[in-house]
């Protein structure tokens, strides 16, 4: 609440500036002359109004960026679960050839015995 109060003031500020602004400008236009404080103003206002638009722009590329950056990081944590997936996919294979090698390994002792029971 106390942001949105605040913004409020502000924008009531600027209203304020921005109309005082076009009374020092339409003072100039009719051809009167202008006060060092009026001239120093309009640079300040100048001023303002171009670091305005100049934060208005860094808003909307940093919103841009954070836009790219959740892409991005939804895009490598989706690469990365199907990574995992091969992972416990390869381990499971593992297991499996694991097993099997151990299978064989017990024939060919059996066989290995039985042979060389017959033999003696």
């Amino acid at each position: 609440m106390a942001g949105h109060v605040a913004s409020i003031g502000v924008d009531i500020i600027v209203s304020i500036l921005t109309e005082y602004a076009k009374k020092i400008v339409d003072k100039a236009v009719r051809g009167e002359r202008l006060s060092d404080w009026e001239v120093g103003f309009l640079l300040m206002e100048a001023t303002r109004r171009t670091l305005e638009a100049r934060m208005d722009s860094i808003e909307k590329r940093m919103a841009s960026l954070e836009e790219s950056l959740r892409t991005r990081m939804e895009a490598l944590e989706k690469r990365m679960e199907a990574l995992e997936r091969r992972v416990e996919g390869l381990e499971a294979d593992v297991k499996q050839i694991r097993s099997s090698m151990d299978s064989l390994r017990d024939l060919i002792i059996a066989r290995l015995v039985e042979t060389l029971a017959r033999k003696s």
